[in-house]
This record gives C-alpha cells, sequence and structure tokens, in this order.
C-alpha cells in the first residue's frame, strides 16, 4: 500500500527529519511506502480577514489536492476531526486496502489549517488532540502512527 503525507511547511529541524525518515524506512521495510510531500506556505498579511484568509487556504490547499488520486482513501488532520485509538486507525487502513483503495493520503494543512474544499473529500476528518502542537512534531507523531499500524 502507498501511503503519503501531504503537508503545508517544511521541517526545519534535523531531529525531526532523522526521525520521519527513521519511520519511512520502517515502512518501507515492511513492503509499503511512505512519502512525504511539503508545499510552502503562503505568507499571512499582519491584518487577515476571513476573505484573505479562504484564498490562502484554498491555494494551498489546491497544490495538495492535486497530489490525490481518485481512488486513495483520505485523512484530513484537522481540530475538528475524530478522535480514535491507533487500533481503530488500523481498521481504517485495513478497511481502505479491503474496499481497493490505491493509497491512503494524510493531509496537514498550515497554520491557518485546511480548506473545507479539501475537508469535504477527506473520507475521515481524524484529530490527535484537541491541543495544539507543533507541526512538525505531529507530522513525526504521524509516522510513527503509521510504522505502528502497519508493524501489528
Amino acid at each position: 500500500m502507498k501511503y503519503k503525507i501531504l503537508c503545508i511547511g517544511k521541517i526545519k529541524d534535523q531531529f525531526y527529519k532523522d526521525e520521519i525518515e527513521k519511520y519511512c524506512e520502517n515502512v518501507r521495510l515492511k513492503g509499503h511506502q511512505l512519502e512525504v510531500i511539503e508545499f510552502s506556505d503562503e505568507k499571512i498579511p499582519e491584518h487577515l480577514n476571513d476573505k484573505i484568509k479562504k484564498q490562502i487556504l484554498e491555494k494551498e490547499c489546491d497544490r495538495m489536492y492535486a497530489k490525490i488520486a481518485k481512488r486513495d482513501y483520505v485523512i484530513a488532520l484537522c481540530i475538528e476531526g475524530k478522535e480514535i485509538t491507533s487500533k481503530q486507525h488500523q481498521q481504517y487502513l485495513e478497511l481502505a486496502r479491503d474496499n481497493g483503495c490505491e493509497g491512503v493520503v494524510y493531509l496537514i494543512g498550515g497554520s491557518l489549517g485546511l480548506s473545507d474544499t479539501i475537508k469535504n473529500r477527506a473520507n475521515l476528518k481524524m484529530s490527535f488532540s484537541k491541543m495544539t502542537f507543533p507541526h512538525q512534531m505531529m507530522r513525526m507523531v504521524l509516522c510513527e502512527e503509521i510504522s505502528r499500524c502497519i508493524m501489528s
């Protein structure tokens, strides 16, 4: 199975880069593919209104949307998403495989989140917590979680 993480922003800290690569390698060793695709974030103006916010979200998410295949199972990471256990996560991945999905695509937005358009494409809206965490850390945690689901 192919797994992709589409995310806004780049990892800057070498520690996170190394950990993410380690988890990607674990997935490859199990015969799967895990690819992290980073997109640059849009500059956020000092005075942000709803119209400009929507435009920025659409620009960022349009680039992500272009990397989603018709038969991909899409999981959007968003605060309003469902909090699930690792076992439930694994069950969603098995469901995607059993339903003939080509791959599983995870979406991580930038500091403004994800557009409604791309969230509506998602098969599952998932949240790790109602708290806010640094994007670099969450990307690493997601890679570890995918690795854990595949290893089980």
